[in-house]
């Protein structure tokens, strides 16, 4: 059935924001430089916001919203993996972990119940969102990459808003 489906996929996407969160946190540690730093902050924003709105919904839902293990190992072995590296190449591995991840919202959001379509769709956006950022540093444009990021926050930088 798809909405048992929808669920386990749920399931997923908050278990990837999870992943997320640790790895923008721990990311903290490998660039020191401010700009980089807010912009890593405000990815971690976007991660921490989106795992708390999912929350409720997961609650109702029945569904497990404890942390499961593995995705706070696997975002702390991801972080492990960009010491050393240049900001770029930091974009660069974003892209290749999250560019799956988006088509699997994508398949997630096709299952949804119109309910939760709205949501569901909402995670695609999230997702490409940061898609998008990379890209947009890859390319130089690093005045406007956080944008499509700090436009779907709730609570905003201070010198965002």
């Amino acid at each position: 059935m798809d909405e048992e489906k929808f669920k386990q996929g749920l399931v997923s996407l908050y278990q990837g924001e999870i992943l997320g969160e640790v790895l923008f946190d721990q990311m903290l540690y490998l660039f020191e430089e401010s700009d980089a730093q807010f912009k890593i902050f405000v990815l971690m924003q976007l991660e921490t916001e989106t795992k708390a709105r999912l929350r409720p919904i997961m609650m109702h839902l029945g569904l497990d919203f404890r942390e499961q293990k593995e995705f706070r190992e696997i975002g702390m072995q991801m972080a492990e993996a960009m010491k050393g590296k240049s900001w770029l190449e930091v974009m660069n591995i974003i892209i290749d972990a999250v560019k799956p991840a988006v088509e699997q919202y994508k398949a997630i959001a096709s299952i949804a119940p119109q309910k939760y379509l709205q949501l569901a769709e909402s995670m695609v956006i999230h997702e490409q969102s940061i898609v998008d950022f990379a890209e947009l540093e890859i390319a130089g444009e690093h005045s406007k990459s956080i944008d499509v990021i700090i436009q779907q926050l709730h609570n905003k930088p201070l010198s965002a808003q």
